[in-house]
């Protein structure tokens, strides 16, 4: 390991070694700040230093001063971190170094976004570099669970006549396998997100003892329903601009009859559609709004029928699918088993962003030029971002770190065994330098 991969591995270290799990101790936070004063001097001493949310509030945000504000930058991440649950190789929040990796919550999601951002941001002033155009380092507090630590960021930069023209935070990254075939690894650009719902499905009865049962009780409805949505195509699949633009990114990395589908993917559309979902998860998600069950609740006793059961799903709508006519049709399917619908948190997909833009194209231009053995393509995130919220202010929101992963990595995504290489950590580095100084 050269001497810049100890230091940065070290620095990430010790950044996950602070238990920042989101809306559990606010102490942590500022622990986590003094952190960043300590290793990132020059830019504490060169930036403006902003906390925007105030005393209400753990985000925390840096103006780097530019030659020019008519283009403003925004890099974001997120200080928090889910819950460490389950069986670990090394302590969860011990920023273990060991086989040439860091091990931890948060070491990839996404506190080596955080450190490759700010730690580029470092080098660069102790070159003496001033950027082209102003630079906002921007991280929120409480991304895992959907809060306001980057609404107070947004707003912040809305308040002072910042326009961002791009912003870029976690989503995809430079990944093994992207797809079934794949001959390299392959950069995912995040250009747009699913929407996103939790709805709640309720089941009542007159309840009762459990030792002489009806028929119909709350949770065999709603088995019924279930199962129903198990089996059944609820939301027909079809190919949306995003998921197009995916798979003819993806053809360049793939050989044979894969590699010409989906360069022609326009012209194959039937049957990708027809073909891809019944082959894997992936394919559905891709293609089209998911649902997934995933809390039950009755009574509080074994022996008591409830009068009132319920259970929970989560819905991923695709780009195009209007929640509110998906909402309507599961309501209408429940109906028929005498169940309730309740929506709770309920967002509409995020603009899609323009891949012919210039600005698109120098992000991708950058990772092929830092990352010449890989590939890049557009990417539609199955999941959720703070970006979502900066996109309201910016016409070019990229979801990606170009950090290298392999399958295990991102299955330790929120699961246990946590890891990045460090050399994935110095690629990143290189890269947001590299864009940096290239930014105009």
């Amino acid at each position: 390991m050269s001497d810049k991969a100890k230091i940065y591995a070290e620095g990430l270290s010790r950044l996950v070694q602070i238990p920042t799990v989101t809306g559990v101790d606010r102490k942590s936070f500022a622990a986590f700040r003094k952190e960043l004063a300590a290793q990132f001097p020059g830019v504490y001493s060169a930036c403006e230093v902003i906390m925007p949310g105030g005393e209400e509030s753990d985000a925390i945000m840096f103006k780097w001063k530019g030659r020019s504000s008519s283009r403003p930058l925004v890099l974001m991440a997120h200080q928090d971190v889910v819950p460490a649950e389950g069986k670990w190789k090394y302590p969860p929040f011990s920023g273990t170094v060991a086989d040439g990796k860091v091990w931890g919550r948060g070491s990839m999601d996404c506190k080596n976004t955080l450190y490759c951002t700010i730690r580029s941001v470092e080098e660069l002033i102790g070159e003496g570099f001033t950027p082209e155009q102003d630079v906002y380092l921007c991280y929120s507090d409480n991304e895992e669970t959907s809060g306001h630590g980057a609404t107070y960021c947004r707003d912040w930069l809305t308040a002072h006549g910042v326009k961002p023209a791009v912003a870029i935070d976690e989503g995809g990254a430079i990944v093994q396998e992207a797809f079934p075939g794949m001959t390299k690894p392959f950069a995912m650009v995040g250009i747009i997100e699913k929407g996103y719902c939790d709805v709640k499905f309720v089941a009542r009865s007159k309840g009762g003892h459990s030792s002489s049962p009806p028929k119909n009780t709350p949770f065999a409805r709603l088995a019924r329903f279930v199962d129903y949505c198990e089996r059944h195509t609820v939301f027909k699949p079809r190919m949306t601009p995003a998921a197009l633009a995916m798979l003819k990114g993806l053809s360049s990395g793939l050989t044979g009859v894969l590699a010409f589908v989906t360069k022609h993917a326009d012209f194959f559309k039937p049957v990708i559609v027809k073909v891809l979902p019944k082959l894997t998860p992936f394919g559905a998600a891709l293609l089209g709004t998911t649902m997934t069950f995933t809390m039950a609740q009755g009574s509080g006793a074994p022996n008591v029928i409830p009068q009132e059961a319920s259970m929970t799903a989560n819905l991923r709508f695709a780009p195009g699918d209007d929640s509110k006519l998906c909402l309507e049709k599961l309501r209408t399917i429940a109906a028929r088993f005498d169940i309730e619908t309740h929506p709770m948190e309920c967002r509409e997909a995020s603009p899609m962003v323009d891949v012919e833009s210039a600005d698109f194209k120098y992000f991708v231009d950058t990772v092929l030029r830092v990352f010449p053995d890989c590939g890049a393509a557009p990417y539609l995130i199955f999941g959720g971002t703070d970006c979502r919220t900066m996109q309201t202010i910016t016409p070019c929101a990229i979801r990606c770190t170009p950090c290298k992963l392999d399958p295990q990595q991102l299955a330790a995504m929120h699961a246990a065994d946590e890891n990045i290489d460090v050399s994935s950590v110095v690629g990143g580095v290189n890269f947001f330098k590299t864009y940096l100084k290239g930014y105009k």
